[in-house]
């Protein structure tokens, strides 16, 4: 009887508790509501009016996200490149050891891969490519960019490496040219100094045609999307290198 009374008290504190999540979930939805009523009134329009008429213009970007990471806001974009930076170099630095294999065949058995798998990469590797491509050079006519056509580009040749296992990754000339491209990224970015009277950070092209601007902003995006796949590529090798 002891026994069927402990648990019929859990099951009742259970229930109760079960029945006043209720109204706290509620009174959150509530609070959420009322301050949703007022945003205007913190919030105006003005930033999206400006970018709306002057973005094409200033820029020769179709693509507002695109005109602000690599134009208005380009310092908080190198920051973001140089944050990515340290992170490659941390993972590199901690997942230090004493493996000479330069690249990922250990965890990959040729005899044990499924051919359906190897077939479909085959297939899939130029798509994805071609489209990681197409995503870096017209981030500034569509949505994309560097960060995101990095990613893919990433994705496409770690495939790569996935169907031809006797391919190897020197993560250490990755580090390199990862370097070299920032430090042209940040030379680049302060090239509006001498053509901006002194401003830097900007387009550093000062032609009046949008189709001229434009090339400072796929110039930008190629580098971006070159530094972010090798960096990603050189995370991931890490990661399999450890899971040895």
């Amino acid at each position: 009887m002891t026994g069927s009374s402990s648990s019929r008290s859990r099951k009742v504190t259970a229930l109760t508790k079960k029945l006043l999540l209720v109204p706290l979930l509620a009174a959150i939805l509530f609070l959420f509501v009322i301050s949703m009523e007022d945003l205007y009134l913190i919030y105006d329009n003005a930033g999206r009016v400006f970018f709306s008429e002057n973005v094409f213009e200033e820029t020769g970007s179709k693509n507002f996200v695109t005109a602000i990471y690599l134009d208005y806001r380009l310092f908080d974009s190198l920051f973001e490149a140089g944050i990515l930076l340290i992170a490659v170099s941390g993972v590199m630095w901690i997942s230090k050891h004493t493996i000479k294999e330069k690249n990922a065949n250990f965890m990959l058995d040729k005899y044990k891969t499924p051919e359906l798998f190897i077939t479909f990469s085959r297939l899939l590797y130029p798509i994805m490519l071609a489209f990681g491509l197409y995503v870096i050079i017209n981030g500034h006519l569509s949505p994309g960019g560097g960060f995101q056509g990095g990613a893919i580009v990433a994705t496409a040749i770690l495939i790569l490496y996935y169907i031809d296992i006797t391919k190897t990754i020197d993560v250490k000339t990755i580090l390199t040219i990862e370097k070299f491209l920032f430090i042209l990224l940040v030379s680049l970015s302060l090239l509006s100094i001498m053509t901006r009277d002194g401003r830097p950070f900007t387009n550093f092209i000062t032609h009046e045609n949008v189709a001229i601007k434009a090339i400072y902003l796929m110039l930008l995006n190629v580098i971006i999307g070159a530094k972010v796949s090798l960096g990603l590529v050189a995370i991931f090798t890490a990661f399999l290198k450890e899971g040895r």
